[in-house]
């Protein structure tokens, strides 16, 4: 599978570092106990908090490096040799130039919009969460036959049967 990605540094194949979006977000569902201040509240934390959570890997590419009596940043080291679409030169590229009709605020409006797709998928997928993934147990009734109950205490206060 992923061998052709071996001779690229680490951050140019690490997926985005979503830990402090998924922490605010399940910090907000622990305090509030309710998925629709989660959506609005956590998703948003998680679309705003995308972005800063890059600067951890992309923070390296900024020190400067000498390169054939040049001074370039290892960004654009890194740009002049590895030549993709995800690299930090050719964002720098599109953030100061290429979407001039925001007005330079690229990515403070591209993280309110990731914050309002991140709302939108958190309750998106609670709810398929919640149609497809219900616990369900079939027990015996008093009367000896199979029923179906969907709550998790089915099988009452002695819990489930051991074997």
């Amino acid at each position: 599978g992923f061998y052709w990605w071996s001779h690229y540094p680490i951050n140019f194949v690490t997926p985005s570092i979503m830990l402090p979006g998924a922490l605010m977000l399940d910090i907000t569902l622990y305090l509030s106990r309710n998925w629709l201040i989660t959506a609005l509240v956590g998703g948003g934390f998680f679309g705003l908090l995308f972005y800063p959570g890059n600067w951890v890997i992309f923070g390296p590419t900024h020190l400067p490096v000498v390169v054939e009596g040049i001074l370039l940043s290892m960004a654009d080291y890194m740009g002049h040799l590895y030549i993709r679409t995800g690299t930090p030169e050719y964002v720098r590229l599109i953030e100061q130039g290429s979407l001039r009709t925001f007005g330079g605020h690229t990515t403070v409006i591209a993280a309110f919009f990731a914050a309002f797709v991140s709302m939108l998928m958190f309750v998106v997928w609670w709810y398929l969460g919640e149609v497809y993934c219900t616990a369900f147990f079939y027990v015996k009734g008093k009367r000896g036959r199979i029923v179906k109950r969907d709550d998790v205490t089915a099988y009452g206060e002695e819990g489930f049967p051991e074997g």
